[in-house]
């Protein structure tokens, strides 16, 4: 059986009360319970074991470390050697014909080999770090800028080649 004390306590902490009549009234039916409660909580509570670890895993709290699709290390490499293949092929077009520098970008380092490699190691690079920046945020562009990259690249050096003819 339930004590008239307890059952006064549900009833008056389930009712809604609307004037502050029954606020206090509700309050003062409270009060006893509180302080009941608060002597033995505060006794037991220098008892309590130091704050462990929580069970559960909060692994979404945590940076995953990000992996790099597989295609782009191989990319970086085939642009390498494309840029390598449009340094040979454009030499070898300007020595044997008639050929000259069409990108006027480069029109101005074409007859110095040591120049040419240094701006197409410098845009070889370039591509690469831009690249490695994209891939953080959106992996698929960052694919498809190097293999647009490359495939200009190789345009260019199958068309030096069929010059240098």
């Amino acid at each position: 059986m339930m004590s008239f004390a307890a059952f006064s306590m549900i009833v008056a902490l389930g009712v809604s009360s609307n004037s502050a009549s029954e606020a206090d009234a509700a309050a003062a039916v409270r009060a006893p319970f509180e302080s009941a409660m608060a002597a033995p909580m505060a006794e037991h509570a220098s008892r309590l074991p130091a704050p462990m670890k929580p069970a559960i895993n909060d692994a979404w709290t945590l940076d995953r470390k990000e992996s790099r699709p597989a295609a782009l290390p191989a990319m970086y490499a085939s642009l390498g050697a494309l840029q390598a293949l449009d340094i040979y092929s454009t030499r070898r077009a300007m020595q044997t014909s008639r050929a000259y520098e069409v990108n006027p970008l480069m029109r101005g380092v074409a007859g110095n080999s040591a120049a040419m490699l240094g701006v197409k190691a410098a845009a070889t690079a370039a591509t690469i770090f831009f690249t490695e920046r994209a891939w953080k945020k959106n992996r698929k562009s960052a694919v498809v800028a190097m293999v647009i990259a490359n495939g200009l690249n190789a345009a260019v050096a199958a068309r030096n080649l069929r010059n240098a003819r």
